[in-house]
């Protein structure tokens, strides 16, 4: 466990903003969230990039962050990796392939696709399922906020994690790699980009969790991409290059479609997708109380990818065009086998992952069991409400609070209330 470890989190805190209404203290999954002095904080040991405090603060103080495109000037060659999501947020007036090419009037000089890599993916999945026959069910690693949920609250079930990079990723490293050898670019000078629909994603390729780092240069919101792309749509609607689409791939971007496309009779799959639902079959995992699985894709967002917070478009409207393109274009065959060589070969593996040791009571057993103690004995002294007027989440986590000195008592508006009443009552009674 790295106690002292810091974290890069793409969630900024805009304190002055903030209007104290608890509503993302309600909704953190972590219990990350407080509110002190009126205003929030963010325990950055427990965040893991969910986005939906953001989604919940209507104020602004909780607000996601994510590299510009200006970052890709620093690069010569420019190669942008387009999340499987961004195909649903435009129109059905834009071809998926018009789509594509405005990231070329953006100063790109290659665009891949998520999509292309995801036939591949999941072979890799069968072979990793069948390479480890002794762990059921293999939890699905494509969503950084799913994995750092498991490190805070089901540290037990990490070693049920795909130890894989994610396809994005993937497609990074093979690619990186072919630029060097087939046209002879320096490393130093090539930028590879995620074009990314949440901020967990920024976050994975800024500071990724048992995963080889300095893969991508940079994660540039599908938010910022897609308001300078319809600068340039009309430029696009008229370049007549010759490009490769990958629509298949594109189901990957909604869980339950990728479920599908992976479950081939031979595996058992689930899609599971939103932190509540998310919470709730890791509990029954943990509990042993879920039918027998192979596989399981979580996505901490609605629906899978489509739902992030840095995409523009409704989540059910953007898997809807999703599936329209994929019905309606013809998909490329994306063919190299020498991906799978690089698999076989290991070089997609990402270490073991730790649990995040999140409270720390102390150092010295004696003293960690005396304010475990003590947490017990001031959460019985607690309403017992859960209703976050005190700042803290829970009563539990405000009991926490109060023995690590960040809280009092007098926090708790229930009690607070209950002696102002009895010492009125005494006045009266005098």
């Amino acid at each position: 466990m790295e106690d002292n470890k810091k974290y890069f989190h793409a969630l900024q805190v805009k304190t002055q903003k903030c209007v104290a209404c608890m509503k993302c203290v309600r909704v953190c999954p972590t219990a990350a969230l407080r509110i002190r002095d009126g205003k929030v904080q963010m325990d950055e040991k427990r965040c893991i990039d969910c986005g939906r405090c953001i989604s919940a603060c209507k104020y602004g103080a909780l607000v996601p962050w994510s590299d510009s495109l200006e970052i890709t000037k620093a690069k010569k060659y420019k190669v942008a990796i387009l999340s499987t999501a961004y195909a649903g947020q435009f129109s059905d007036k834009v071809s998926y392939a018009t789509a594509i090419k405005a990231m070329y009037h953006l100063g790109f000089d290659e665009v891949l696709e998520e999509s292309m890599i995801t036939e591949y993916y999941g072979k890799m999945i069968k072979e990793y399922l069948k390479s480890h026959p002794q762990i059921r069910p293999v939890l699905s690693s494509n969503c950084p906020a799913v994995v750092r949920l498991i490190q805070v609250r089901f540290p037990s079930l990490l070693p049920n994690v795909l130890h894989l990079e994610s396809p994005m990723s993937v497609l990074a490293m093979y690619y990186r790699q072919k630029l060097h050898l087939e046209k002879n670019i320096p490393d130093a000078d090539i930028g590879i980009y995620q074009i990314v629909p949440c901020i967990s994603q920024v976050t994975a390729v800024h500071q990724p969790e048992g995963n080889i780092s300095d893969i991508e240069n940079g994660a540039i919101s599908i938010q910022e991409v897609f308001g300078e792309a319809l600068q340039v749509l009309p430029e696009a609607a008229h370049d007549d290059r010759k490009i490769e689409i990958h629509t298949k791939g594109l189901s990957w971007s909604v869980s339950r479609m990728e479920a599908a496309d992976l479950d081939d009779g031979r595996i058992k799959t689930l899609a599971v997708s939103g932190i509540p639902n998310v919470i709730e079959i890791l509990l029954k995992i943990e509990n042993q109380q879920i039918d027998p699985y192979d596989f399981i894709i979580f996505h901490s967002c609605t629906d899978g990818c489509v739902g992030g917070v840095l995409n523009v478009e409704n989540p059910f409207i953007a898997s809807s065009r999703i599936r329209h393109i994929i019905s309606i274009e013809k998909d490329t065959k994306f063919e190299d086998d020498q991906i799978m060589e690089l698999f076989q070969s290991g070089e997609f593996k990402v270490t073991p992952l730790e649990g995040r040791s999140i409270m720390k009571l102390s150092s010295d057993i004696k003293t960690a069991l005396e304010k475990m103690k003590r947490i017990h004995q001031i959460n019985a002294t607690l309403p017992g409400l859960d209703c976050s007027a005190c700042g803290s989440p829970t009563c539990i986590t405000l009991a926490e609070d109060i023995v690590e000195g960040k809280a009092t008592m007098e926090d708790c508006v229930v009690l607070l209330r209950k002696k102002v009443k009895n010492n009125r009552k005494k006045v009266i009674e005098v």
